[in-house]
């Protein structure tokens, strides 16, 4: 396989794509767009949870 920009031969990836190794063109595997949106959501979400965990569990204790 070729790169299309700069005719390098490239090697294709498990699940299609390259990123070329002479001029750094990308070529994405086809869906990836949709799983790379479902990623960055579902990180996202994970990063909220973490940190209302950690703001709940640095909250000052009231004393009596």
């Amino acid at each position: 396989m070729l790169c299309k920009d700069c005719l390098n031969p490239v090697i294709e990836g498990p699940e299609g794509g390259y990123v070329c190794g002479q001029c750094f063109h990308v070529v994405e595997p086809n869906g990836y767009a949709e799983r790379r949106a479902e990623g960055v959501k579902k990180a996202a979400e994970e990063r909220r949870i973490r940190t209302e965990e950690r703001r709940a569990r640095s909250l000052p204790r009231k004393r009596h």
